[in-house]
């Protein structure tokens, strides 16, 4: 007999479609799991997991495989055919109905756009123009232009909820409080479909209170490598699981507004990102960066795609033909319409490029299958010009062909009258003097549960946790550490302070009277015949019976490039700050020798040299506006840990795939867990990892 502590993932790793191009050492071998790591995926599948249970139709370009009568979830089945277009491994599901054009709207598109004038479809196909800071439409660029009786898209950002910091309709909106959710990466460690199906929709809800018509969500880059600042955006290191995660909470949001896939292809570098070259080859764009995006347009029916700024093997995203169009459009049979990043069109980034550059600009990517240029018109605005000019190489027919794609999602999702309502529900929520407000026995315990099920227990010796309920005193010690962003600055403190993420687009802003910090989550569920206190100096929990340190990564660690914060230099806590405060005192309190956890806070991977010293470590992620409450429920196990890691925690730097801030990256095949399995490298914590509190026996095996 047998027993130990064990993950259980479900069954239901599918194989390789199997038209897939031929990599001779393509298939990982699977591990052995053990007492804290699930299988190695094959190439092409994933860990099992919720998300394990697939309909899509991933893979490479053109090929999948057929489903055939008595199959069951997993089995592989060799088809006939390479060439059936809308072949499947399994049944759709409910994460999976993909998109079938209405052929009324389609018809009600061509009668609109035939009464619509030159002027009127190039508005559809722009954000506002603005000029200085000074000028009211500033603070609308979050918005395109309303024309001919229709409404422009109202945008906003929303991996972990609604962006209300964001200016819009001609006024500042702060702080803007809506709900916020852990960041995608934490739910990619809950593998669970239902739960991003949920927070999808119930984002969108938010959104169409305020008013908003188009979710700029899921982000589902993949995350290749822990120092991209912008990881915590995304679901994991993994395609397969990314897309289906991604495809879940397309759904969930299509139940009420138009989702956005981004960003579109090969974006996982944050430094120079407008200058970027992201090198890979044919089989890597299609079978590992490329696969996720398919799904979410094949299984998610996703109303749009949003281009990324960099270039992939040397066209900029927003101008690839080959990526646009015979890969999205024609290979992926992707129906929607496709919108630029702000400013990631080539001139965008200076507005002072001359008017023929800025035709050659436009001409390319309306050529390539680019819908939409945002937050302004500054090639586009050139559309009229470059349409009087005979022979320019650009047709009416081409910006026909466009605003169709445009106005399809407008009248598909309800968005386009003038004067609403807008969407397809009418939301349970309410927007009330810039805050999101009703929401306190839907939402928010959504956002408990989703930070319940996406921490992960990385270490348990002797059974630390949970926290005994004969403790008499705990101490939740945390490091004060300084943060400086365009967006704002100050001294966060781990033990107190709510951290939900970085300061770039996505930021988002609660209720402070609803949200719950770790201290406070802690002391709620110690209840009243434990004692905590909180400090941040080991010598604070001398005589305490069991000690919580916090610690983690800061908005000037990690987020978007343009806010001053963009990748991390290192895997290293306070690594910007060039000081070694948090890992200090991690190392003082271990020192006691007193019963304790390390509850890490951050969008990946963070290296730990005091592993060894420490009988516990979670890794919390940023776990949203009541991630508090969550960890105080799992530290004294009232529920128990289920999250698993969507990534592999690395040893060092020097085991990973190059990542370069400053020119051209060669964009790998083998990534995350595939890169060690080629490599033959064992990672500190392997894919899929995470403990429980529960127990398994094994008999008879």
């Amino acid at each position: 007999m047998v027993q130990k502590a064990f993950l259980l993932l479900s069954a239901g790793v599918l194989a390789a479609p199997a038209c897939m191009l031929d990599r001779s050492s393509n298939n990982a071998v699977s591990s052995s799991g053990g007492s804290t790591s699930a299988s190695t995926p094959p190439a092409g599948g994933s860990a099992g997991g919720s998300t394990g249970d697939s309909s899509s139709n991933g893979g490479s370009g053109g090929s999948s495989t057929k489903p055939v009568a008595g199959a069951t979830a997993g089995e592989t089945i060799t088809p006939v055919s390479c060439d059936a277009p809308d072949s499947t491994i399994i049944p759709k599901d409910k994460f999976a109905p993909g998109y079938t054009p209405d052929p009324a709207i389609q018809q009600r598109v061509k009668s609109t756009i035939a009464s619509m004038s030159l002027d009127d479809e190039i508005a559809q196909m722009v954000g506002v123009s603005y000029g200085s800071s000074s000028s009211p439409q500033y603070y609308d660029i979050q918005r395109s232009q309303d024309t001919a009786s229709i409404r422009g898209f109202r945008y906003r950002d929303a991996s972990r909820g609604m962006n209300l910091g964001e200016d819009m309709e001609g006024a500042k909106v702060e702080p803007g409080y809506s709900t916020v959710f852990p960041v995608s990466v934490a739910r990619g460690a809950a593998f669970d479909l239902e739960l991003e199906y949920a927070i999808g929709e119930a984002i969108a809800d938010e959104m169409v209170a305020a008013k908003q018509t188009l979710l700029l969500a899921p982000c589902m880059n993949l995350i290749r490598h822990p120092l991209w600042g912008r990881a915590q955006e995304s679901y994991s290191e993994d395609s397969y699981h990314t897309g289906r995660l991604a495809s879940a909470m397309v759904v969930g949001i299509q139940q009420f507004i138009p989702a956005n896939a981004k960003h579109y292809l090969g974006y996982s570098i944050e430094m120079n990102r407008a200058a970027n070259n992201s090198a890979m080859d044919e089989q890597a764009l299609r079978e590992i960066y490329g696969r996720h995006f398919r799904m979410a347009v094949q299984d998610g029916g996703v109303a749009s795609v949003m281009a990324a700024y960099n270039k992939v093997n040397d066209v900029k995203c927003t101008n690839s033909k080959h990526l646009l169009t015979e890969v999205l459009r024609n290979d992926f049979g992707f129906k929607g319409f496709v919108l630029s990043d702000w400013w990631a069109m080539p001139n965008d980034q200076n507005a002072g490029t001359d008017a023929s550059t800025l035709k050659a600009a436009a001409i390319e990517a309306v050529k390539a299958g680019l819908d939409v240029e945002l937050p302004w018109a500054l090639n586009y605005g050139q559309l009229k010009s470059i349409l009087n000019t005979p022979g320019s190489g650009l047709t009416r027919e081409d910006i026909d062909a466009a605003v169709a794609r445009i106005l399809e999602q407008k009248f598909r999702f309800k968005t386009e009258s003038l004067n609403g309502p807008w969407g397809l529900k009418t939301p349970t929520t309410t927007f009330v003097n810039g805050a999101i407000v009703g929401n306190e026995k839907a939402h928010i315990p959504l956002a408990q549960k989703a930070a319940e099920m996406s921490m992960v227990l990385l270490k348990n010796d002797n059974k630390t946790l949970p926290i005994p309920r004969t403790v008499k005193k705990v101490a939740v010690l945390g490091a004060s550490v300084p943060y400086n962003t365009t967006e704002g600055k100050g001294i966060f403190n781990f033990a107190t302070d709510i951290r939900t993420g970085d300061l770039g687009s996505s930021r988002v802003f609660f209720d402070p009277a609803k949200g719950v910090g770790p201290y406070d989550g802690i002391k709620a569920a110690a209840g009243n015949d434990i004692t905590v206190v909180t400090g941040s100096k080991a010598d604070d929990a001398r005589d305490a019976d069991f000690i919580v340190v916090m610690a983690g990564l800061t908005a000037e660690d990690e987020g978007e490039e343009y806010n001053g914060s963009g990748d991390r230099n290192s895997l290293s806590l306070d690594d910007k700050n060039k000081n070694t405060v948090q890992n200090d005192l991690i190392t003082e309190v271990a020192a006691l020798k007193k019963p304790m956890v390390v509850v890490l806070e951050g969008g990946a991977p963070i290296a730990m040299p005091w592993l060894s010293k420490v009988p516990a470590v979670v890794m919390a992620w940023y776990p949203g506006m009541v991630g508090g409450k969550a960890l105080g429920r799992l530290l004294f196990g009232e529920i128990s840990f289920s999250g698993k890691l969507p990534v592999s925690w690395p040893n060092n730097l020097e085991e990973l795939p190059t990542f370069n801030g400053n020119g051209t990256t060669k964009f790998e095949y083998y990534i995350g867990y595939r890169h060690y399995d080629y490599k033959k490298i064992k990672p500190l914590f392997p894919f899929g990892h995470g403990l429980s509190y529960t127990t398994f026996e094994y008999r008879k095996l």
